[in-house]
């Protein structure tokens, strides 16, 4: 993706402010608020920057004296030789749930296809490294069922039923999402070097890191909140007790997510993580298609259908019936420009009202 100047300058101020010591992503969140940009926050005053909740004179004095863009622009460099792209808060393709979390990354390094997995509705699948063969059959079963309906499919890329998730639902033509806890050149596992490949090609590869941000332990739990963050619902189909797993399980309940959790046998190790989250959580997968409408379920479709409809949504619900509409017709026949129909899009398919289709095509529901 190529960039015009303007854009290009304003994506190192966005870089910038996030190297600035002192500003994390909840104040950062704070500062696009009151600023609207990152370039309008090295511009404003110190009264103006005081005026912001919580934030100390240090951090303030440290926004004003900042001069190292030189480095900023060494990052942005790093991610175009990457063929990576950034997604800013401001960006009509960053995902509306994600914006939602009290400490959404200000930015996000992305390769891959950013207009396609971003614009549906998402699901993680998440859990051990080391599956039983029960554990790879039933992600592989779950998987293909959500994709078929439409789901993205979020996981971790990690060993085991990460990457049994995105191999699924690459294998049956749907969209996938990675989060990584590195930067965008870092491949881990290493192993995985031909699925991070395939994910670029068919999905997308997300991260908060900068290029070449090693595998570092502390990145991961980190990283596990986006993953919860982008998705309407967590599947846990097989973890211990002491399971990375169980930090995903975490953020998800604090962001307001639904937890599902696959039985296991008693007596398994790997098993015990989901069915102490079934006596805590009390949402078992009995079954594939009652999963499958209770995910459904957690989506506000049936509140939002009996709101009133804006004039704009109407009008991109008229294009559309129940046999596939590509992208391209719906912007020509609305007239509206590319991003407002895709967030118009995203909104009625959140809510269950369209249902997105392979090849960025899009059929009504009833």
């Amino acid at each position: 993706m190529s960039l015009n100047t303007n854009a290009r300058d304003e994506l190192i101020y966005w870089i910038a402010l996030k190297q600035v010591e002192g500003v994390g992503n909840v104040f950062y969140k704070r500062l696009i608020a009151s600023f609207h940009n990152a370039r309008a926050v090295f511009s404003a005053s110190a009264e103006e920057l005081g005026q912001v909740e919580g934030i100390s004179g240090t951090v303030v004095s440290r926004i004003r004296r900042f001069r190292a863009f030189d480095e900023a622009k060494e990052e942005l460099n790093r991610i175009k030789q990457q063929k990576a792209d950034i997604i800013t808060l401001n960006d009509a393709r960053y995902p509306e749930l994600l914006k939602q979390i009290s400490d959404p990354p200000p930015y996000l390094y992305a390769r891959g296809m950013p207009d396609t997995p971003l614009q549906g509705p998402c699901v993680a699948i998440v859990g051990t490294r080391f599956p039983s063969a029960y554990g790879e059959n039933i992600t592989r079963e779950i998987a293909s069922a959500l994709t078929g309906e439409g789901f993205t499919i979020v996981s971790g890329m990690a060993k085991g039923i990460d990457s049994i998730a995105h191999k699924t639902a690459i294998k049956h033509k749907g969209r996938t999402i990675a989060v990584w806890g590195t930067g965008i050149n870092r491949i881990y596992p290493p192993e995985n070097k031909q699925l991070a490949q395939d994910i670029a090609k068919y999905g997308l590869i997300l991260t908060e890191y900068p290029a070449g941000t090693p595998p570092l332990d502390v990145n991961f739990p980190e990283r596990n909140r986006i993953i919860s963050g982008l998705s309407v619902a967590v599947i846990v189909t097989e973890a211990s007790l002491n399971s990375g797993t169980m930090i995903t399980v975490s953020h998800a309940l604090d962001q307001g997510r639904e937890v599902f959790a696959v039985p296991g046998q008693i007596h398994s190790m790997m098993s015990q993580g989901t069915n102490r989250l079934i006596k805590q959580v009390g949402n078992m997968v009995d079954s594939v298609d009652n999963l499958v409408r209770e995910i459904k379920a957690c989506m506000p479709a049936e509140r939002d259908k009996k709101t009133v409809m804006p004039e704009s949504h109407a009008c991109i619900l008229s294009i559309l019936s129940g046999e596939p509409v590509d992208l391209d017709t719906v912007i020509a026949r609305s007239k509206f420009d590319t991003s407002k129909v895709m967030s118009i899009l995203t909104e009625m398919e959140l809510t269950g009202v369209v249902k997105q289709l392979p090849g960025q095509r899009f059929v009504k529901m009833e």
